[in-house]
C-alpha cells in the first residue's frame, strides 16, 4: 500500500487514541517512526513495481510474524507503545494491499 494512505490511517488511529487515552508529540513521532519499515522498499528494482507482494519481496516484511510478535510485546510498555501500534496497522494495511490486488 501506498505510504500517504499508512500516514493518513496513522493519524486516524493517534487522534482516535487521543480521546481514550493521553497522548503526546513523541507518541506521535513514535507512531509515524513505524513507517521506516518500508525502507526496504528502496532495495529491489524497480523501486516500485504495483503488483509486488511486499511479504514476499522485501526483507524487512518477509519477517512479519517477528515483527508482529515484537509489535505486540511493545503495546504493553506505555513509552513506545505508538511503535507498535503503528508497526501492527502497517502490516494490517499492508494485508488488506495483498488482498484487495489478488497477490
Amino acid at each position: 500500500m501506498i505510504t500517504p494512505i499508512h500516514i493518513i490511517f496513522n493519524l486516524i488511529v493517534f487522534f482516535f487514541l487521543d480521546q481514550i487515552i493521553s497522548v503526546n508529540f513523541f507518541d506521535f513521532i513514535f507512531l509515524l517512526s513505524a513507517e521506516l519499515i518500508d525502507l526496504d522498499h528502496l532495495f529491489p528494482r524497480p523501486i516500485y513495481h504495483p503488483k509486488r507482494n511486499p511479504f514476499k519481496k522485501h526483507f524487512f516484511h518477509r519477517n512479519w510474524k517477528f515483527i508482529l510478535v515484537i509489535a505486540t510485546i511493545l503495546l504493553f510498555i506505555r513509552p513506545i507503545m505508538f511503535l507498535g501500534v503503528g508497526l501492527i496497522s502497517h502490516l494490517f494495511l499492508d494485508y488488506i494491499y495483498i488482498k484487495i490486488n489478488n497477490l
